[in-house]
């Protein structure tokens, strides 16, 4: 009992004399912050929001930006991609995907680089888009390193065994036999477009393997495509999450020399350079007749149409213009769960979705390259309804080229742009991929500051003049996919694009009970 009873006294005292000089917190102002006195064990991080890029004396192009967070992202991002097979067996990029961390130097297969890649806790992923091939990484940045090490081993130091590519090929045909038994609308549709808008060149060349391609690539296509491409000119190396010193200092590390060890076998002598030609935007038409009844679908009794003209590039004046009318048409579908901005009130649901009960879907796109651009508004309706579907999408567009843009309408889009921009922004893998993409195409990376203010500065003459430049300065793309002997030609269509819509559209507001209008 005595010596608890000192042990107590001994507690009071102590804690008497440590929290005298404290605040009493039952008698402290709201405005005050309570136990001002207490030392923080808290390091304070400060972001640094500049993008940091460093060139080494061979080409190759470092760029990072730190985040806060134990997490980090880290790529490389290749200049390559099915638009540059114009030499090549058309698909060699498809296989390339597929044969991503796979055995190199240090690894004996794919299960060796998994397991490395679980004792970082960290995950990988090799995608292929049609200007550009990616390698990434995602983990702690304490790995960062260990990281990088893997990152040169598959992209520099892959073996590619044959072994190898038989084993992409079957998975390459597995895929495309999933397309064919449940065929996505969307990547479809996108395929066609492109097909159609560039015809056999760059862009329109076909991002997955054909099928009678897979019996033609084989080791040496392969090779000789890295040989060609993955030189360090023609790559960046970007991380998100990361102090950009220690990043420079692991890539010089692994990645010097950056040549690939394919590079060096007899089969990859004799190389032509790399391929550097200009997208054409040709125009055109084409259909794939298909019966979605048979497929696995929510709504297989839908056709499908889509209408394009050329866009801007991402370095063209009208480029910001050209996304801002993407948000301005909007769109979707006839039946969409969720909350508030959804864009319920852009152009193509007040304008067509509200108007026909007869169309299903309607959404604007656009696509940017480094020399071009697709702007397009892909629709879905009962195949009965097809050719009425196409004029009323070409009829939005004259209309929307010719009417005046209120500046609530105005301001609704900039305000749906800008969120979309930075709420995506805040992920680390897209502001990865927007680092590395806006380095290897422009050799800078804008903030998004700036891509704020120059939506801000957006008129709607700005809107007008570029969608005088697409409708009448460029040929139009048609495709349709489904039941499509409903869908016009481009002759039909043609002679519409050259008159100016004079139909008077209500606005939503107008249309609604005066109950509901103060909503509005």
């Amino acid at each position: 009992m005595r010596s608890g009873f000192c042990v107590r006294r001994c507690l009071r005292c102590f804690s008497s004399s440590f929290l005298g000089n404290q605040p009493d917190i039952t008698k402290v102002s709201l405005k005050d912050v309570a136990f001002q006195g207490l030392n923080s064990h808290t390091k304070p991080f400060t972001e640094d929001r500049e993008t940091k890029i460093t060139k080494l004396d061979n080409g190759l192009r470092v760029a990072s930006q730190n985040k806060l967070g134990s997490q980090c992202a880290i790529g490389v991002i290749i200049k390559a991609g099915p638009r540059y097979e114009g030499n090549f067996v058309s698909g060699t990029s498809h296989y390339l995907e597929k044969l991503g961390f796979h055995s190199s130097d240090i690894f004996v297969d794919r299960n060796a680089v998994q397991e490395a890649m679980e004792n970082c806790n960290s995950i990988f992923d090799c995608q292929v888009a049609r200007d550009f091939i990616i390698y990434a990484v995602s983990g702690f940045n304490t790995n960062m390193d260990r990281l990088t090490h893997i990152l040169s081993e598959t992209v520099l130091r892959a073996k590619i065994t044959e072994e190898e590519i038989e084993m992409a090929a079957k998975s390459i045909s597995f895929e495309l036999e999933a397309l064919e038994r449940s065929p996505p609308v969307e990547p479809t549709m996108n395929e066609l477009l492109h097909i159609a808008a560039y015809k056999n060149n760059t862009l329109g060349l076909p991002k997955y393997c054909p099928k009678q391609n897979l019996s033609k690539i084989n080791r040496e296509n392969i090779v000789r495509f890295i040989a060609t491409n993955y030189i360090p000119e023609r790559m960046v190396i970007a991380g998100v999450g990361i102090e950009h010193d220690l990043l420079v200092k692991s890539v010089e590390k692994y990645f010097i020399p950056t040549v690939p060890n394919v590079s060096n076998e007899k089969i990859a002598d004799g190389l032509s350079p790399p391929d550097c030609t200009v997208s054409q935007y040709t125009g055109g038409y084409h259909k794939l007749e298909r019966d979605l009844s048979q497929y696995h679908a929510p709504m297989p009794e839908f056709a499908h149409a889509a209408i394009g003209f050329e866009s801007c590039s991402y370095t063209d004046p009208q480029f910001v213009p050209a996304c801002l009318l993407h948000s301005l048409l909007g769109g979707g579908g006839s039946f969409s769960a969720g909350g508030p901005g959804k864009g319920m009130y852009t152009r193509l649901y007040v304008n067509i979705l509200n108007e026909h009960h007869w169309v299903n879907s309607a959404q604007a796109e656009n696509h940017a390259y480094t020399d071009t651009g697709l702007f397009t508004i892909i629709g879905s309706s009962f195949p009965p309804y097809l050719d009425r579907l196409v004029y009323t999408l070409v009829d939005e567009l004259r209309y929307t080229a010719s009417s005046s843009i209120s500046h609530e309408e105005l301001s609704r889009a900039k305000h749906q742009l800008k969120s979309m921009l930075l709420m995506n922004l805040e992920t680390r893998a897209v502001s990865f991929e927007d680092i590395a993409r806006q380095v290897l195409t422009a050799n800078v990376r804008r903030e998004p500051e700036y891509w704020v203010d120059r939506i801000d500065k957006v008129t709607e003459e700005d809107l007008h003049a570029l969608l005088h430049r697409m409708i009448y300065q460029s040929k139009p793309t048609l495709v349709g996919y489904g039941r499509v002997e409903r869908l016009p030609t481009l002759d039909d269509i043609t002679p519409m694009l050259n008159e100016s819509s004079n139909k008077v559209k209500p606005t939503i507001k107008s249309r609604m009970p005066k109950l509901f209008k103060g909503f509005i």
